[in-house]
């Protein structure tokens, strides 16, 4: 069974999605691929879009 996820990478507001797997795992393999790298950046966020939707643009709190 196929969920959505949802990821978003540090330092960024954008968070992009959906993308289509079995588990968050399966997810952020397809992830790496999709950005090219072996390795996610630290700080990368991956969710899954049942339990929070996607927001095209979201801004951080300013601390």
């Amino acid at each position: 069974m196929s969920k959505s996820f949802g990821y978003k990478l540090p330092g960024y507001f954008m968070e992009y999605g959906p993308v289509e797997a079995g588990s968050e795992d399966a997810a952020r393999t397809l992830i790496r691929k999709r950005l090219g790298v072996g390795r996610l950046p630290w700080g990368t966020q991956i969710w899954d879009l049942s339990v929070r939707p996607l927001t095209r643009w979201r801004v951080d709190q300013a601390s």
